[in-house]
């Protein structure tokens, strides 16, 4: 082979190899088709709405402004197809009614019910309402782990949330590292979406987020929240101790964690809550002992029926119902 025809070869391939690439990267940078979706509303009556909106727009925008105005909103249509089936699914019909009823393949259909069916990344998931990311599911977690830590706000606050609601595992660590979030709202979605979620492996790090003076107060009670959520025994030494927070609401949500946890060791920690100046406080710490029935509480709770607060003086009575035998007990 001459050393003209070996060149002339390199640069055919090089050309067939750059215009492989490009197109990969062309089909990459391809939006995906959307749809207009509403949930509970059928194909027929969302393209009656669009026709409506059609026939009284002068532009697009204006069709746009008109649909979203009832409800609508525009998705990419592997997502809304992924809504539909489940949504038929939960309602008891069988992959093959399903398909029947949407003139699919069979095969489109399987793909949706798969357990392992994962969407695809989009710019435009995270802004999604939390109530449609909840209802896609399992399929979503992925694309809402990878937006965690993306530049938009709204974006990383609504995966975290939605996480949350889908309940599942694999986002723990990640919402773990949200935690140190620059934004103190994503951190307290953050924290609240562990808890929903019950990992035990996030006691610590809220724990830790409890324990922090430096941290916002709402952070704050969301840790507290998320810790009486998980119900692991660890945290009620840091609950206890929240009890004394700066702020009566990290002391109101530690209060009722501790109520929910059910340990005896906080006992005497939610008898000195009863005294406290805050009336919330003081409210929660009764209707948590009332959960612990433990005798230890019975004088106290006496006290606390005669206290100025109405909401104070019916949760010790509660309270004191349940202590006795009167109530149903959450442990």
């Amino acid at each position: 082979m001459t050393v003209r025809t070996r060149l002339f070869l390199i640069i055919l391939l090089t050309i067939f190899s750059a215009a492989c690439s490009l197109k990969r990267v062309w089909h990459r940078l391809q939006p995906e088709e959307s749809v207009w979706f509403q949930q509970y509303t059928t194909d027929r009556e969302m393209k009656s709405d669009l026709a409506s909106c059609k026939s009284s727009a002068s532009d697009n925008g204006d069709v746009d402004v008109c649909m979203r105005a009832k409800g609508y909103l525009l998705i990419p249509k592997s997502e809304a197809e992924l809504l539909v089936v489940r949504s038929l699914k939960k309602k008891g019909f069988s992959d093959a009614e399903i398909a029947k009823k949407l003139g699919w393949n069979p095969e489109q259909v399987l793909r949706y019910v798969d357990d392992d069916y994962e969407l695809k990344h989009t710019d435009s998931l995270g802004r999604q309402p939390v109530e449609i990311l909840a209802s896609i599911g399992k399929p979503a977690v992925q694309p809402l782990i990878s937006q965690l830590r993306g530049p938009d706000p709204l974006v990383r606050r609504q995966s975290a949330e939605a996480l949350g609601e889908i309940g599942d595992p694999r986002a723990v660590n990640p919402l773990i590292d949200l935690l140190s979030d620059p934004d103190a709202l994503i951190r307290r979605h953050a924290g609240q979406a562990l808890g929903k979620i019950k990992a035990p492996r996030a006691v610590a790090p809220l724990t830790s987020v409890l324990g922090d003076p430096d941290e916002e107060w709402h952070v704050r009670g969301s840790a507290a929240e998320a810790l009486g959520r998980i119900g692991d025994p660890n945290a009620v030494e840091f609950l206890a101790r929240a009890l004394m927070d700066s702020h009566w609401n990290v002391q109101s949500e530690s209060a009722k964690a501790l109520g929910k946890i059910g340990d005896r060791r906080a006992v005497e920690p939610l008898i000195l809550a009863l005294k406290d100046k805050d009336a919330a406080v003081r409210c929660n710490a009764a209707e948590a002992l009332g959960k612990i029935r433990d005798e230890r509480a019975v004088e106290p709770l006496r006290a606390a029926l005669v206290d100025e607060d109405r909401d104070v003086r019916r949760s010790a009575k509660e309270a004191l119902t349940r202590i006795f035998g009167g109530g149903s007990s959450n442990r």
